[in-house]
């Protein structure tokens, strides 16, 4: 019978898996990235090192967060909140360039991000400034602009195939529409397996390339539909902690009655995407969250043992390097607060009382102590009577289940 083996393309490592026919681990293994090889040369080379006949499953979420070019076409204050737009995406501003810098920026970014100023009809400065703009002098993937409206129209005579949005400060100059947040998630999730590399491999190796946050939310159904040797003891929350996004996955039965946005009529479970927490591609939104956040002091007093003031304080003022195992408790408890508090466009409010069990699973999840995390999840649930179980899924079981059954049914979809 032939081998079976899964490999998951992350942004900072490979995994390979070898997989028995009933989906178990028989042995992994974790390879650095070689950015040199590039991700089709690298998993090229793996692949020859297995047998012929192996059955080779690939997913993918290796695309890292998206770079962004930022020019604004007025005054650094527009530029200020197109940045805070663009980290809260969980994209990475590579540059910000205000409107006396014409000279360009030759390094590459997937989206440049061009606007600035209210939505008003006499605007000749802006106009004049729009007009010295060269979108050769950059390297890009896509121009997105998201400026003023009554200038739509030149952007794209002047750049065919731009992309034009709502102009965030369209209300004033308070910034408060986060259009480009919106568009940035929706451009990152567009972008997971379409990454350069990753989309080479279509045409070298057989099969799909899936997304990993699909296959791991497949295992996670398998997990809850008792077809797994994972156990689960009820209403369930899966935490999948990476590099650049984390994701999270739960029963339905956990929304709360009351909340505005509801999952799709008929679903079991289901899954919300952060594409701003991670511990590496997306450190910096994360941290940005973390520095505001009304909770902060109480996050550290569980998760910092000592020196607990002055972290607090360096954090504050934007001035602590954060270990990637801070990080990850920090994704865990900010993912945790937005679905029990609310507030994100598409994400359910959740009745945490309700949740009986915590998976963790990912990178960023390895390194992290079941005490410390369970302390988080009860900040979340102060009346429950039982605290939920945590498991920490540190053989990425749930991610071999999903990769497996994805290939052999279609009643997780």
């Amino acid at each position: 019978m032939a081998t079976r083996v899964a490999i998951d393309i992350g942004s900072t490592v490979i995994k390979v898996a070898e997989l028995g026919q009933d989906g178990s681990l028989v042995r992994q293994e974790f390879n650095d990235r070689d950015f040199e090889l590039g991700i089709a040369g690298q998993v090229c080379a793996i692949r020859e090192r297995l047998p012929a006949d192996a059955e080779v499953m690939i997913c993918s979420s290796a695309n890292g967060g998206l770079r962004v070019g930022i020019v604004c076409l007025t005054p650094l204050f527009s530029g200020a909140v197109f940045r805070n737009q663009v980290l809260l995406a969980g994209a990475n501003p590579i540059y910000v360039h205000d409107y006396d810098q014409e000279g360009g920026d030759l390094r590459p970014v997937d989206i440049l991000l061009l606007g600035g100023g209210i939505d008003c009809s006499d605007a000749a400065p802006f106009g004049e400034r729009l007009a010295r703009f060269r979108a050769q002098n950059y390297r890009y993937g896509t121009l997105i602009y998201a400026g003023n409206k009554h200038f739509a129209e030149v952007v794209t005579q002047s750049c065919p195939g731009a992309v034009v949005i709502d102009n965030p400060l369209s209300g004033g100059l308070r910034g408060r529409n986060a259009v480009v947040t919106h568009a940035l998630r929706d451009a990152y999730l567009d972008d997971l397996v379409q990454k350069e590399g990753v989309s080479e491999l279509q045409g070298r190796i057989s099969g799909p390339i899936r997304p990993s946050p699909e296959v791991v939310n497949r295992g996670f159904h398998r997990v809850v539909s008792n077809r797994s040797a994972l156990k689960v003891s009820g209403p369930s929350i899966l935490i999948d902690i990476g590099g650049a996004t984390t994701d999270l996955h739960y029963t339905v039965e956990i929304v709360s009655e009351d909340s505005p946005c509801r999952p799709a009529a008929g679903s079991s479970v289901a899954r919300y995407v952060f594409t701003d927490l991670g511990i590496f591609a997306s450190r910096d939104s994360t941290l940005l969250q973390m520095r505001t956040h009304a909770r902060t002091f109480e996050f550290l007093s569980h998760v910092q043992k000592v020196d607990l003031t002055e972290i607090y304080t360096l954090l504050r003022e934007g001035e602590y390097d954060a270990s990637p195992e801070l990080l990850a408790y920090a994704c865990l408890f900010l993912s945790l607060d937005r679905f029990v508090y609310g507030g994100e466009e598409g994400l359910p409010r959740a009745d945490f009382d309700k949740v009986t069990q915590v998976m963790l699973t990912g990178g960023g999840a390895q390194a992290l102590d079941e005490d410390i995390v369970a302390k988080l999840v009860c900040l979340f649930s102060p009346k429950q009577r039982n605290e939920p179980e945590v498991l920490i899924d540190r053989r990425y079981q749930i991610w071999a289940e999903g990769i497996t059954w994805s290939t052999n049914t279609r009643a997780a979809a």
